[in-house]
């Protein structure tokens, strides 16, 4: 299979696009910037750069591949900027379709935070109505139903919990509060919060499963979480403990939109991820495995050095 991943050098891209190189996949890596060139390379992905805001920098290697994967975060203009990529991917499709070939695939990255605040310890599932009150994310139930209504694609969404594990997206500065000068770990909201994690080399399975079924769980949603969610106050504890932090544990309340998202208590079930993906935690959940969490953070600067020389 031919893929071309959006956002093949952020967080959640570039696990994605190592799974399908890993996998045997002819992968191409879209980036902004030439100082990933290198490593994508190394990692047998093609880089592409360009613009995803600029179609005319991709177009080109998507008319080619079978799978478009969009793992970008923009906020922005979010529904500008999907509008433009949906419009370019169904033309490509449609092209195809009369020449004979099959539709393109293409997997939207969501997330979960588009379901209710109501009845938050209630487990909620992809058949789940929603009613997205979060401000941040309400542009997002629509792009979805135009993917998964489309007839011009094989479509499928994936809803990633809070992704940890390696460089840490959004957990890594819990580890940099708690090892930092200021000795201050403080959290959003309080500490009953509960998020519902998933490592995000797990969650890069999930999309590579989802890639080679498309056309049998086309137009489907697939949750994708640990099996147990956790709280916050489980996790900062656990962050605590392993860096040696000794002050007090402080929540207070959000500031922006995007904290007050992040107060959002989400229980979720994966049982569709496993019955129709195959598709398993593998990885330990956030707190069991924080020391592999704060070791991939905080590995020693002279050992990156000599590996980076050994690399070089």
């Amino acid at each position: 299979m031919k893929v071309l991943i959006f956002g093949a050098s952020g967080y959640i891209g570039n696990s994605v696009a190592k799974a399908f190189a890993l996998n045997g996949h002819i992968t191409y890596g879209l980036i902004r910037k030439p100082e990933f060139v290198v490593q994508l390379i190394k990692d047998e992905i093609f880089p592409i750069l360009g613009d995803i805001t600029n179609p005319s920098t991709w177009l080109p290697t998507a008319q080619t591949v079978d799978l478009i994967i969009d793992c970008t975060s923009e906020y922005n203009n979010p529904v500008e900027l999907f509008n433009i990529i949906f419009k370019n991917i169904v033309e490509i499709s449609e092209r195809r379709v009369q020449q004979g070939g099959d539709k393109l695939g293409y997997i939207l990255t969501s997330g979960l935070w588009i379901y209710s605040s109501e009845s938050p310890y209630t487990p909620k599932s992809e058949f789940t109505s929603l009613n997205t009150d979060l401000e941040i994310d309400k542009w997002r139930p629509p792009c979805e139903q135009i993917i998964l209504k489309s007839n011009f694609i094989n479509g499928v969404v994936i809803r990633p919990g809070a992704t940890y594990g390696k460089s840490g997206s959004l957990t890594a500065q819990w580890f940099k509060d708690a090892n930092g000068g200021d000795g201050k770990l403080i959290g959003i909201g309080n500490e009953n919060v509960r998020w519902a994690f998933v490592h995000v080399d797990d969650l890069a399975d999930a999309y590579l499963r989802v890639a080679e079924r498309i056309n049998i769980v086309k137009s489907q949603i697939f949750n994708v979480i640990n099996n147990c969610s956790e709280s916050m106050g489980d996790v900062l504890k656990a962050v605590a403990r392993i860096t040696g932090y000794e002050g007090e544990i402080k929540f207070r309340e959000p500031q922006n939109e995007l904290e007050i998202a992040m107060t959002q208590t989400g229980i979720f079930t994966n049982r569709k991820s496993q019955t129709l993906l195959g598709w398993h935690q593998k990885h330990f959940g956030f707190v069991d495995g924080i020391e592999i969490c704060n070791n991939s953070l905080f590995i020693n600067e002279p050992l990156i050095n000599l590996i980076n020389l050994i690399n070089a």
